[in-house]
């Protein structure tokens, strides 16, 4: 175990000499150094899916001690972490910690980290079925109508126009200029 070794140091005596007095000397026996090393990165890279989870395999090795190696996020707006099961809160840089606590024998483990990029969703907007046709009229007006849909993201689509020399967009509604 880690701590103080006393050793002593006897001789016996003879016929011709006493016994020596015993003398001690101690040793510091240190504790010993724990290393974390991640396995293969995990995964390098994600796409964002809400409320997906990937697992940290293979995983951290620890130190010689007994005590197994934990994880923890540190960025707890892009990702979670429990156990070793990692949920995906945002996209961004999922930062992964790993620990390992010492015991009487074992340093604690210095900390380390893997990043995993998680990318954006993916959107896509469809018309569907496609706005209908329409015969040019000076001026003339008409609504978007269907409206397209989009991706998963919540927020609103806007439109405006590629070729204003022909016509103009405004919120949801058209004007004819040639």
């Amino acid at each position: 175990t880690a701590g103080t070794c006393m050793i002593a140091a006897d001789q016996a005596g003879n016929a011709m000499y006493a016994a020596a007095s015993q003398v001690t000397q101690s040793v510091t026996i240190a504790k010993a150094s724990q290393t974390i090393i991640f396995g293969a990165q995990i995964p390098p890279s994600l796409t964002f899916i809400a409320g997906a989870t990937f697992g940290i395999n293979p995983g951290a090795t620890g130190g010689t001690s007994i005590n197994p190696v934990t994880y923890s996020s540190l960025t707890t707006g892009v990702c979670t972490v429990s156990g070793s099961t990692v949920t995906m809160i945002a996209s961004g840089t999922c930062t992964i910690a790993a620990d390992q606590a010492g015991d009487t024998n074992h340093t604690v483990a210095t900390q380390v980290s893997q990043n995993v990029a998680i990318g954006f969703a993916c959107q896509t907007i469809v018309f569907s079925p496609q706005v209908s046709p329409r015969t040019f009229a000076t001026a003339g007006t008409f609504a978007i109508s269907p409206l397209a849909t989009g991706g998963g993201s919540g927020n609103a689509l806007t439109y405006s126009s590629l070729t204003t020399g022909v016509c103009t967009v405004t919120g949801a509604n058209v004007t004819m200029v040639s």
